[in-house]
């Protein structure tokens, strides 16, 4: 909770304000005097609290208080916490001692974190501040309109607003799944009921399959048909084929006896062997180790080898003379069947039929299974996006489930505090969100001022008994305007609340007598005319400035 605010700009009676763990009361005067500094005030709590309004809205303050230092104590679990702002330093707060001396700097954002958690709100998909603009009610803040409670600003959209609530009330995972599954699926929820779904053609699919079956067995069959089969489809008779055959067979003889010979030729061209050897060199190496050796034997020897190479070679050149016009036969043989093979053009001619059909054949199987296989594939999409869009449908109904619930728990509470704050007497306010997030909130019967803001205030209080809001603060601009009896109510209820509360309120005199004892009781700060805030009110003349006019 929230100790102590001080600060020395602050009217001498002022400086130290400490408050209470309940209700916290900004006193006005009796005459209901303005810009005395309750609303300020309520700024200043709200910028201990980690807001940014304070210094930002007022110029007045800018220009006739310049900057300052707020120092402020929290405590938790009887932990006391100190720290300060500075006006001139919006963006940071500084952790210091009691008696006000610097320890540590922290960013806006982490000294919000730190309340966040020290508060115990459990909620990660909000923040501190996101809690507190809505729950803040300050005059000068937009969420002080009493028709539009929910709202944080008159120009916010209902969604954002309902979407705080499942946040507040722990539902963020479904608005998680949500959004997750609208920018999956390119479309905003609004959006899928009037969407049209484009349907695939199964029939077209199963009609293509059919086809390429067929047309996968018709080229089975061109590529396995019978030769004499081949020539039945492309009008040729037997005999004629009878003939090439017979003169392919010939060709294939004579392509094997060519091989044949020119393989003997080879083996003989590469053994004819060397007629004049150098051997004398290689004697006189012999000589030169061996000095004893009968060289005069080794001649001999060689002499010997010599003529037996020299008959060798006169019988292998007799046998490279007779193979190599057997192989020019063949090649004149080979040459001339496969002119007669050609000029018949039955080969030819049969290939390139064939060929052609089975290309063509091919290309009709290519392009019905490349459209068959996007077809399939849109399919899977679409039936992947039909899965996508049922669980958003899914989502989105139990969403709304969620969302009456919200709705029927605070309609609930609400009903039970309207009936304690007027004793029975009035109905209570009524709280509707469509499942398009669109919001309702009235008072059946009933459109009076005072009780527009009274329900403002049921709501908030229903709320803040719901759920982990730390604090609450209501403006004198909301409760003056509400019934005598009825505020006396409401003061016991923020007393029973359980939670820190902070009010401003003028005319207490005016109230009822309970009312005004409480407001009395739970007073923080008392200021009026002459007793104002930082001591004295630059909205208003100077008594001397008067008189010296008269």
């Amino acid at each position: 909770m929230l100790t102590e605010i001080r600060c020395d700009k602050f009217a001498p009676g002022h400086q130290n304000i400490q408050f209470n763990s309940g209700l916290n009361t900004v006193l006005g005067s009796a005459g209901g005097s303005n810009a005395i500094g309750k609303s300020t005030f309520l700024w200043i709590i709200d910028y201990a609290f980690g807001g940014e309004g304070y210094y930002t809205l007022s110029d007045d303050i800018k220009k006739e208080i310049g900057p300052h230092t707020i120092y402020f104590t929290f405590q938790f679990e009887g932990q006391p916490h100190y720290f300060y702002r500075r006006t001139d330093e919006p963006k940071n707060v500084y952790r210091c001692d009691k008696e006000g001396h610097f320890i540590t700097k922290l960013s806006l954002d982490e000294f919000r974190s730190f309340l966040f958690q020290e508060y115990k709100v459990g909620l990660p998909a909000l923040t501190f501040s996101e809690i507190t603009e809505r729950y803040f009610r300050i005059y000068g803040r937009e969420n002080t309109l009493e028709k539009y409670p929910l709202l944080v600003k008159p120009r916010e959209q209902d969604e954002k607003a309902v979407d705080f609530l499942m946040k507040l009330f722990g539902h963020y995972n479904i608005l998680s799944a949500i959004r997750n599954m609208e920018e999956e699926l390119g479309v905003k929820s609004s959006q899928l009921k009037s969407r049209k779904r484009q349907q695939v053609d199964t029939a077209k699919i199963e009609m293509n399959q059919k086809t390429i079956e067929s047309l996968k067995k018709r080229l089975q069959k061109l590529m396995k048909n019978s030769e004499e089969a081949q020539l039945a489809l492309f009008g040729f008779d037997t005999q004629t084929f009878e003939r090439i055959k017979a003169a392919q067979k010939e060709l294939n003889k004579f392509i094997r006896k060519r091989n044949r010979l020119q393989s003997q030729l080879n083996a003989i061209s590469s053994n004819i062997a060397d007629t004049n050897p150098e051997t004398a060199s290689e004697f006189d190496s012999l000589v030169h180790f061996f000095p004893n050796t009968d060289i005069k034997a080794f001649e001999e020897i060689e002499h010997f080898h010599k003529r037996i190479r020299e008959i060798l070679g006169e019988e292998m050149a007799q046998e490279i003379a007779r193979l190599q016009p057997l192989i020019d036969h063949c090649d004149k043989e080979i040459k001339r069947l496969h002119q007669k093979i050609e000029e018949s053009g039955l080969a030819k001619e049969m290939s390139e039929r064939v060929l052609s059909q089975c290309v063509n054949v091919s290309k009709s199987i290519d392009r019905l299974e490349e459209e068959t296989a996007e077809l399939i594939h849109q399919k899977q999409l679409q039936e992947i996006r039909a899965e996508a869009e049922h669980k958003l449908e899914r989502l989105l109904l139990q969403q709304t489930e969620k969302l009456e619930e919200i709705q029927d728990n605070i309609n609930l509470r609400m009903a039970t505090i309207n009936g304690v704050v007027t004793e029975h007497q009035e109905i209570a306010p009524i709280l509707q969100i469509t499942p398009q997030k669109e919001i309702t909130f009235e008072t059946p019967g009933n459109t009076s001022e005072g009780t527009a803001f009274k329900s403002l205030v049921v709501y908030d209080l229903s709320v803040l008994e719901l759920r982990p809001i730390p604090v609450l603060i209501h403006d004198s601009n909301i409760l003056k305007r509400i019934e005598d009896i009825h505020l006396e109510h409401i003061l016991e209820r923020y007393q029973a609340s359980g939670r820190q509360i902070f009010i401003a309120f003028d005319k207490a005199d005016s109230t009822t007598t309970k009312a005004h004892k409480i407001l009395e009781a739970t007073t923080i700060l008392r200021l009026s005319d002459g007793n104002e805030l930082f001591g004295r009110s630059w909205s208003k003349h100077e008594t001397n400035d008067i008189n010296g006019g008269i």
